[in-house]
């Protein structure tokens, strides 16, 4: 990420890099599309708040590996003991404070790829 200030043309950058494939690596943990999509959406929310402590693009997938592989597995567990727990819901979300356009872009996005 070069833009560690926040604005929301980094934020797209950020989403719509790495989305299209640790969406993949979701669904190949909890093969469910829209528990991949959250605990994807989930980490790169994660991530974007932290974007100050990371530094370069290493970090930035290290970082959503293990956000996204520690998730899952405790999903995973928790629909061991709870079948009926559905999908992954996730803690958190995307930062409300950006745009609606972009929000809304990636809305789209997201619902054209599952």
């Amino acid at each position: 990420m070069t833009d560690q200030e926040g604005s929301p043309a980094a934020f797209r950058d950020l989403f719509f890099r790495y989305y299209p494939f640790f969406y993949s690596f979701s669904q190949s943990l909890v093969h469910d599309k829209v528990s991949a999509q959250n605990l994807t959406i989930e980490a790169l929310a994660i991530l974007w708040t932290k974007r100050t402590d990371l530094i370069g693009d290493v970090n930035n997938r290290a970082f959503l590996y293990n956000a996204i592989r520690n998730n899952a597995l405790a999903y995973l567990k928790h629909l061991q003991r709870m079948p009926e727990a559905g999908s992954y819901k996730p803690e958190r979300y995307m930062d409300p404070s950006l745009p609606e356009d972009i929000l809304r872009e990636i809305r789209d996005y997201v619902a054209r790829e599952i």
